[in-house]
C-alpha cells in the first residue's frame, strides 16, 4: 500500500510538473487562450514575461492616449501574433473561481456607488457641501484600493453582465467625482448653497416687507422691488444664488449702488445702467437727487444675474 501510494504521488507530481512546464515553457510570443478580454494580446505578453496581464492592459491604455498608439499596436499584434494552443485547464478553473468571486465584489462596489451618490445628493440638497466633498474623497480612495486589488488578482474572462456592471460603476464614479469637483468649485467661487431650490419669488410692496438677505440654492430666484416706495436713507440688501438665475426688478427714483459677482456666467442689465457693469464690478445708477440709497450685493455661483428696471 505504501509503495503504491508513493508511486501514485510520484505520478501526480510528474503530471503537475508537465502541466507547469506546458504552461510556462513557451518562449515565443503568443496570444493567450485563457487570460484574454478581447484578443488575448495582453495575456500572451504577460505569460511570455511572467507578469500580471492587468499591468500590460494598463500600459496599452496609457499608450492609447498617445495619439492612439496603443490601439494601433494592439490591433497589429492581434493580426500578426499567433494564438496559443495550450488550454491550461487547471489555470482556467482558478480563473473561473476568481471571476465568480470578483463578480460578487463588483456587485458590492456598484451598490456602494449608488449609496455614495445618493448621500452626496442629499448633502447638496440639504446644504451640506462639505459632507458631499468628504464623501467624494472617500469614494476616490475606494476606487484606488479597488484598482490595486484588481491589478493583484488573476485576469478573468469578460462577460456581458460584468461588462455592464463595470460600465455602470464607471458612470457612477464619473457622477460622484463630477459632483465633488462641482462642490469644490462652488467653495472656491465663494457663493453659498443656501435657501431653497426651484423657482422662488418675493414681491414686497412696502419697506417693512423687504428682507436684508435673500438666498437660493438651485433654480431661479426672483426679487421684485419695483413696487416698493423706500423711505429716505440707505438700505442694504444681499441676494445670492448658488446655481441658476438671480432676477431682480429694481425700483425707480432711488440711488442704486450695485455690487455684482458671478463665478461662472454673466450679468444682464437694463439700458439704465452704465455699459461697463459686469461680474465682479460695482456701479452707481439711478436718480442723483434721490434721498434714498439702495445698496445691492448680488452674487451667483454658476448662472446669471438679470437686472430689470422700469426703463428697460
Amino acid at each position: 500500500m505504501d509503495e503504491s501510494e508513493d508511486v501514485n504521488d510520484t505520478d501526480v507530481g510528474d503530471a503537475e510538473t508537465k502541466v507547469d512546464d506546458a504552461n510556462g515553457q513557451s518562449t515565443k510570443l503568443h496570444r493567450s487562450s485563457t487570460k484574454k478580454v478581447f484578443g488575448g494580446v495582453a495575456g500572451g505578453i504577460a505569460e511570455r514575461f511572467d507578469m500580471d496581464a492587468n499591468i500590460v492592459r494598463v500600459i496599452f491604455v496609457v499608450l492609447a492616449l498617445v495619439y492612439g498608439l496603443g490601439v494601433a499596436i494592439y490591433l497589429a499584434m492581434w493580426v500578426l501574433v499567433p494564438k496559443s494552443a495550450l488550454a491550461g485547464s487547471v489555470e482556467t478553473e482558478v480563473i473561473e473561481e476568481s471571476s465568480h468571486r470578483r463578480m460578487h465584489w463588483l456587485r458590492y462596489a456598484v451598490a456602494l456607488g449608488v449609496v455614495f451618490f445618493a448621500l452626496i445628493l442629499l448633502a447638496v440638497l440639504h446644504h451640506g457641501p462639505r459632507a458631499g466633498k468628504g464623501l467624494t474623497f472617500l469614494w476616490l480612495i475606494f476606487l484606488v484600493v479597488l484598482a490595486i486589488v484588481s491589478l493583484r488578482t488573476p485576469a478573468r474572462r469578460l462577460t456581458i453582465r460584468r461588462f455592464l456592471a463595470l460600465c455602470f460603476l464607471g458612470f457612477l464614479s464619473c457622477l460622484i467625482l463630477a459632483s465633488g469637483v462641482f462642490l469644490l468649485m462652488l467653495q472656491v467661487i465663494g457663493v453659498p448653497l443656501e435657501g431653497g431650490s426651484g423657482t422662488r419669488a418675493w414681491h414686497p410692496t412696502s419697506p417693512a416687507e423687504v428682507q436684508r438677505a435673500y438666498h437660493g440654492a438651485f433654480g431661479q430666484t426672483t426679487i421684485d422691488l419695483s413696487h416698493v416706495h423706500f423711505t429716505p436713507g440707505t438700505r442694504y440688501i444681499t441676494a445670492t444664488q448658488g446655481v441658476g438665475i438671480l432676477l431682480v426688478d429694481l425700483p425707480a427714483n432711488v440711488s442704486l449702488d450695485l455690487r455684482t459677482h458671478v463665478g461662472i456666467g454673466n450679468v444682464q442689465r437694463g439700458s439704465y445702467f452704465v455699459r461697463g457693469l459686469a461680474s465682479g464690478t460695482s456701479s452707481t445708477a439711478g436718480s442723483a437727487t434721490s434721498t434714498t440709497r439702495l445698496v445691492l450685493n448680488l452674487q451667483v455661483g454658476v448662472g446669471q444675474i438679470q437686472l430689470r428696471t422700469p426703463f428697460g
